[in-house]
């Protein structure tokens, strides 16, 4: 990052959650496809996580305010507290070969906090339904969409799920957490579109909670606007499998109520500084296309 992307970046985050970035050079920034920092744009959702999360982990108040967010969740409160920005799971527990990047993951001794933010984009989805090319020429995604046993064309493997097939695991956790069965069929796959991103979450929470020994949750913090697609979502979770329900808790909170919470937890200047902040950011983004890329 030279020192005008820095710059840019810089103007685009709350002044509080910059020391909560040991080194701007090699910090894990969204990127395009070019390699450019995408972290200055009005509408960046890493930046809003920064904003937000950041200055809870630089602020004297971090452990109160996270034992309110544990609160939500109904894990142990009591701290101290540790956030982790982009952590990627170093043991591979899902077996992925690029493991699930977490947008902030916060522990304590007694519980951790799996973090999902969200700003004007949707959840990611599946890689596979998505064409690739084919050896023998033309282009074909990898699945068909549904969880039933296919021939994956491009490796000419059979499987229900394509990535099963690779060695990895989200089906094989996802049914501690959802209501499914792994050997039955669904139409259309129950992971479609945004719940794909949600349910690797989920899964990622069950395994850290099964190895680490302590209870573990996930929180999807968003922007609330009805221009955007997780706020329409993040409202009503119909269109999510059903939970079993010893399964990892699932919340959803706008970034607005974050820190709002925070703001009713103590007195301190950053807090009411913060929530201007993210207004203004919300009230900005919400005039861009809810399409674009953060």
């Amino acid at each position: 990052m030279n020192e005008e992307q820095r710059n840019a970046v810089a103007s685009n985050l709350f002044p509080a959650a910059h020391a909560a970035i040991a080194d701007w050079n090699s910090f894990d920034w969204h990127c395009d496809r070019s390699g450019r920092v995408q972290a200055h744009k009005v509408h960046s959702s890493q930046a809003l996580a920064l904003d937000v999360f950041g200055a809870i982990a630089m602020s004297d108040d971090r452990d109160a305010v996270m034992a309110i967010l544990a609160r939500q969740l109904q894990l142990p409160e009591a701290g101290p507290w540790t956030l982790e920005f982009e952590w990627t799971d170093p043991v591979r527990r899902l077996g992925e070969p690029r493991p699930t990047q977490v947008d902030v993951l916060a522990r304590s001794p007694e519980a951790t906090l799996v973090i999902e933010c969200k700003f004007t984009e949707p959840g990611g989805g599946c890689s596979q339904v998505k064409p690739r090319n084919l050896r023998s020429g033309g282009r074909q995604p990898q699945c068909n969409g549904r969880y039933e046993p296919q021939v994956n064309p491009v490796n000419g493997i059979e499987a229900s799920c394509a990535l099963t097939a690779k060695g990895i695991r989200y089906w094989e956790v996802a049914t501690e957490v959802f209501e499914l069965d792994r050997d039955a069929a669904y139409n259309p796959c129950p992971f479609r579109r945004d719940a794909f991103q949600w349910m690797r979450n989920l899964v990622l929470a069950r395994e850290l909670q099964r190895d680490e020994g302590r209870p573990a949750g996930v929180l999807v913090v968003y922007a609330a606007h009805p221009n955007f697609q997780t706020h329409r979502k993040a409202t009503d979770l119909a269109w999510l499998p059903a939970m079993l329900p010893d399964a990892p808790r699932l919340v959803t909170l706008p970034f607005q109520d974050v820190v709002r919470l925070a703001t009713e937890q103590s007195r301190a200047t950053t807090w009411p500084a913060l929530a201007e902040w993210v207004d203004e950011k919300v009230a900005a983004a919400a005039v861009r296309p809810s399409s674009q890329k953060p």
